[in-house]
C-alpha cells in the first residue's frame, strides 16, 4: 500500500486507530495530535500501561495492543525505539495487519524494514495530523 493510498483510504476518511504512547498530560505533542484527530472523527485507543484504566480525553486508556476491543486501522506510534519491542510483539500477535505509523521522534529503522518486510503497511517520516492538515481539507 502507497503512501497516497494510505492518506486517502485512512487519514482523509477517519479511521480507528491505536494511539501507543497516549498521556493525558497537556504539555504532549500526543495530547494535541489526539485532540485533532478526535475532532476529525477519529476512533481512538489509547495505549499507555502507566495510565490503564483511566480516561484519556473521554476513552478509556488500555495496557497494550493485546487489549484492543476492536480490529484498528492504524497503530500510531509515540514511544522511542528503546520501549518498542514488546508493542511490536503485541502487534505480530493481532490476527491482522494495520498500518503501523511511526510519528516524528518514534522513528525506528530497523523495526520499520522488519515490519514491512513481515507485509504490515508502515508510515515514517510525518505526523498524521499534519497529513490531514495538508492533504484531507
Amino acid at each position: 500500500m502507497t503512501m497516497a493510498e494510505i492518506i486517502e483510504r485512512f487519514i482523509c476518511i477517519p479511521s480507528t486507530v491505536a494511539v501507543v504512547g497516549a498521556s493525558p498530560k497537556e504539555d504532549r505533542s500526543v495530547f494535541s495530535i489526539m485532540s485533532y484527530l478526535h475532532e476529525a472523527g477519529f476512533h481512538l485507543h489509547p495505549i499507555n500501561p502507566g495510565y490503564a484504566g483511566e480516561s484519556i480525553q473521554g476513552y478509556t486508556c488500555l495496557a497494550s495492543l493485546d487489549d484492543l476491543p476492536e480490529p484498528v486501522d492504524v497503530v500510531a506510534l509515540f514511544i522511542s525505539a528503546e520501549h518498542q519491542e514488546g508493542v511490536v510483539q503485541s502487534l505480530r500477535r493481532l490476527p491482522y495487519k494495520p498500518i503501523v505509523w511511526f510519528q516524528p521522534g518514534s522513528e525506528n529503522a530497523d523495526q520499520e524494514r522488519a515490519l514491512a518486510a513481515a507485509g504490515y503497511p508502515v508510515a515514517v517520516n510525518s505526523c498524521m495530523m499534519m497529513i490531514h492538515q495538508v492533504y484531507c481539507h
